[in-house]
Parts: structure tokens; sequence; C-alpha cells
């Protein structure tokens, strides 16, 4: 658990020029909030000595200014939430934006420090308590001071004696309300490891719905959802309870130092020395004096939950990104050179001393049993990964460059598995090149062996589901073949790409690879099946290293 100077210090650091500049005004609009409210005080006094002929001011004029007051808070009353609301709409995006860009450009290390749900429950409801934070906590605790500092002049001006005692009986009341904001702090930071929790678990039980329904088991699933909700439901009960303590206490302070002003301002009007203008502001002014503190430490709560979404947050900064220095794109058919490269998963080599030149325009198939490192190379090869030993370069002629970020442009690449994403056919192509024409896309298509799309009802308008639900997985791949096709690059890679197609599609799909790219393009398949081998022109069979 960060401390407390750490977790501001990457709030800071995570607040832009615009959020500071918005929540500035937000604490404007707050002080010109409280300069109404106490004048509003002062013109409620002056009107209730008018009645009581203790003064002899113009009634008239007295309404006009109340009429006035009132008539300003009730624009600055609407002005303030809607500049909330705008402020807060802005901030959360813009938190959203940057959080989901670091988190994307975060380099792949391939055994990733954070489930997929556990970060989207960061970019979600932390990102929310941030938004809060920024937008009101912290511009709501500077105008709070504010109140109570102006109030407290405005009382200790006319009751001195009152206004100490005010500020002892809250004082008192909030330091015992708040003896246990480190046993709150950790319960908060565990009920959002909870939250976390059942997140991921649904996500990943929606996400696999066939294999729960015919493999695990939906009662299953739900005695585990039911293991974390009940330790989530306990801890929130034991955190309840803390609050529960705190908040009597405040009540307690705050019932007394009302109490207390109203029996001083009754015990001046018996003596004659607080008229009932005085008593009037009293009451008023120890609210004014009171709500603030009250409200400041019921902020207390808020402030926890912030210290845990910010050092949440702040492990997502953390992470290492790629630094790219812009793309390096080579022409025509690049080779790829892998030197006595080894890598290694937590101390375990999966690749040892491995070296191969993939020649410019070739076509290399990477065969072997599963966990020998076929995938890895990939990585490699893309430079998601670094190597740990060796090095793999990317070259054309006498040009070499390091593989890297700025050398994946050049790239053509087809994952393992179902990796369309929700939206139309002509969605997912365009995301490898988004000013691809529909000519352009159905060439593709053509050429991975998924004509299939013109005979769909609806064409390169029918709706994928997420990973491609509503299309057969071999239909998924080919469309996943086209949509490499269509993104420029001189070397493609194919990870199993034809594994739930039948032989004779296969064939047809590998052959138009061949003829298309022939000698224009470097291919190298991940395949252990015979027809990709067919097509090679040299097939590397990698074995296990221990």
């Amino acid at each position: 658990m960060k401390d407390l100077k750490t977790c501001l210090k990457g709030l800071w650091n995570m607040m832009s020029r615009q959020m500071i500049l918005r929540s500035s005004v937000s604490v404007a609009l707050g002080g010109l909030r409280i300069a109404t409210s106490l004048s509003f005080v002062w013109i409620c006094k002056r009107l209730v000595d008018v009645a009581t002929r203790v003064s002899d001011a113009s009634i008239a004029q007295s309404v006009a200014f109340m009429v006035t007051i009132v008539l300003v808070r009730i624009v600055l009353s609407i002005g303030t939430v809607y500049w909330s609301r705008y402020n807060t709409v802005k901030t959360q995006n813009s938190l959203r934006a940057s959080f989901f860009d670091h988190v994307l450009k975060a380099r792949w290390n391939g055994r990733e420090e954070f489930r997929s749900g556990d970060t989207v429950n960061r970019l979600e409801e932390d990102i929310r308590f941030l938004t809060d934070i920024v937008c009101e906590l912290i511009p709501g605790c500077i105008v709070t001071v504010c109140q109570l500092i102006a109030s407290s002049i405005y009382l200790l001006c006319m009751a001195p004696s009152l206004l100490w005692l005010v500020l002892l009986m809250m004082t008192v009341a909030v330091g015992c309300s708040k003896l246990n904001f480190k046993k709150i702090r950790q319960l908060t930071s565990q009920i959002r490891s909870d939250d976390s929790e059942v997140q991921q678990l649904i996500q990943e039980n929606i996400q696999n719905r066939i294999l729960v329904l015919t493999l695990f088991g939906v009662d299953n699933v739900m005695s585990r959802l039911g293991g974390i909700q009940h330790h989530l439901e306990k801890t929130t009960i034991s955190r309840l309870n803390y609050n529960a303590v705190a908040r009597g206490f405040m009540s307690l302070g705050f019932s007394g130092g009302y109490a207390a002003a109203f029996l001083w301002g009754v015990s001046g009007i018996h003596q004659g020395t607080v008229t009932y203008g005085m008593m009037t502001s009293f009451l008023q002014l120890v609210g004014q004096v009171q709500g603030p503190i009250a409200d400041l430490a019921s902020q207390v709560p808020g402030c926890i939950k912030a210290l845990t979404s910010i050092e949440r947050l702040m492990e997502l900064d953390e992470m290492e990104t790629e630094d790219p220095k812009g793309d390096i794109v080579l022409e025509g058919a690049p080779g790829i050179r892998v030197e006595d490269v080894t890598f290694a998963y937590e101390g375990t080599n999966i690749l040892e001393h491995f070296t191969h030149d993939f020649k410019p325009g070739s076509i290399t198939v990477l065969a072997g049993p599963t966990g020998v490192g076929k995938s890895t190379l990939t990585r490699l090869l893309l430079g998601l990964l670094r190597p740990q030993g060796g090095k793999v370069s990317i070259y054309l002629g006498n040009e070499s460059h390091a593989a890297g970020v700025d050398t994946r442009c050049n790239f053509m690449y087809v994952p393992q598995g179902n990796t369309l994403l929700s939206g139309t056919i002509r969605e997912n192509m365009r995301l490898a090149r988004p000013d691809a024409t529909d000519e352009e896309i159905m060439q593709a298509l053509d050429m991975a062996a998924a004509e299939f799309v013109s005979g769909l009802d609806k064409g390169l308008d029918t709706l994928c589901g997420e990973s491609g639900t509503g299309l057969s997985e071999g239909q998924c791949q080919r469309i996943a073949v086209a949509r490499a096709l269509l993104h420029e690059g001189g070397i493609m890679i194919l990870d199993e790409a034809t594994s739930a197609l039948d032989l004779e599609t296969e064939e047809r799909l590998l052959s138009n690879i061949k003829n298309h790219c022939g000698k224009e393009k470097t291919v190298i398949f991940i395949s252990h099946r015979p027809a990709a081998s067919a097509i090679a022109d040299d097939v590397i069979t990698l074995t296990r290293t221990i």
C-alpha cells in the first residue's frame, strides 16, 4: 500500500493542464456561492432587526437586496451543477483515453501482470473515482475550507467565545470519528480487489458461455461467484460498521454545536445583549461553520476510495511502454535474421540459441509440438518481445534494423485463434486499412477463400458478434486472413491460421497466398499441417529445449 505522499504525487502527474484549469473554475464558482451565502446571513439579520425596530434601515431596500441575493444564488447553483457535469464528462473521457492508450502501448512480456477483467475494472470504476477526485473532491474541499474560514471570521466578529466552543466540539467529534482511517482504507482496498474478481469471473464466463454450458456447469460457476461475493459482502459490512460509528460521532458533534448556539442566543436575548437578528445570524453561521467541518469529515470515505483508486491506476501507469521513434518501412519483401536468440519465461528457456535467416521472398513453415516456442518466436519477430540473448533484425539488401515497434509496420499478421471484433465485416476489414474501398476488401476476401461473404444477406454489412459470433470458426479464420492481406507490409505471418479449414479450402487459400505473394512477400506459417509444408521453401521443426 503506497503512502499518502506518493499517492498525491501520482495524482498530480495524472492531472493535465486542462483539468486543473476546469477545476479552478469550479473553485471560483464555489467562492461566489460563499459570498452570496454570507450576504444572505447579513441581510436576514438586517431584516429581522428592521422588523423588531432595532434598526431604522429601509425595509424595501433590504427586501430588494434579499431578492437579488436569492436570484444570484439560484443562477450560481444552476451554473455550478452544469459546470460540474461538463467538467466530469470531459475529465472522465480524457483520463480513460489516456490510460487506455497507455495500456495498449504497454510492452508485452507474455506473462501479463493484470488480467483483462481487472484492467477493465480499473479503467471503469477507478477512473470514475479519480474523476470524482479531480472534479468534485478537490474543488469541493478547497471551497469548503474557504467557507469555513469566511464563516468563522464572521462569527468571530459577533461572538468569539461561541466560535471556539463550536470548533472545539466539532474537532473532537471529527477526531473520534476518524480513529480507524487506516483500517477503513485497508477494507476499501480489499473491496476494490473483490470487485475486480467478480468482474473478471463474469467477463470470462460470458465470453466462454458455451464451454460453461457443456463442461464447467452453471452451478459450478455460480458457486465460485457466490464465494467471491460472500467475501465482498463480509468486507463491505465491516466497512459499514466502522463508518456507522464515525457518523455517530459526527452527528453528536453537529447536534451539540447547534444546541450550544441556540442556548447561547437564548441566554443573550434574556440578558439583553443579543438581538433577534443576531440570534438568526448565530444559527445560520453556526450551520455554515459546522457544515464545512462535517463536509470535510464526510469526504474521508471518498478520500480513502480515492487513494485506493489512485494506487491502482498508478500500477497501470507504471507499466513500461514501447518507445516508437517512427515507422521504418522496407519496400518489397524484407528478410528476418534471427541470431543466437534465447528467451525464457520465469527462468524456463522456451528458445535457446536459436538461429535462422528467413530470406526475402521465401515461404517458411515453423512446425513442432505445443510449447516449443513457435508463438514466442513469432512475437520476437514482431518485436513484441525482446530476446534475452542474441538479436532479431529486419533487413533488405544492406539495410538492417532491430525488430521492434518501429519495424512492426512491415508485417501482415494473422494471430492464432478467433480475432474478429464486434462490428460488421467491413469494419473488421478496415481495421487493417481504414481507407480501403469495398472493391479492395472483396479482392482480399476472395484471395483468402472468403468469397462466401458476397453471398451473405447483408454482405459486408453482416454483423459479427464478439469473437466472430454468428460465423463459423473457419469463416472467421478466412476473414482474419483477408484482413491481414488488406494491410500493407512485406512480411506475412500466419499463426495456425488454417486450423479450422477443411483440406480443400485450405489448399485453395494457401495456393492463392503463394500465387499472390510469390517472391513479393516473405511468408511465415506457424503450422503443423501438411498443406502448408507442401508450398513452403523451407520447413523448420522446433524441438523442446529441455
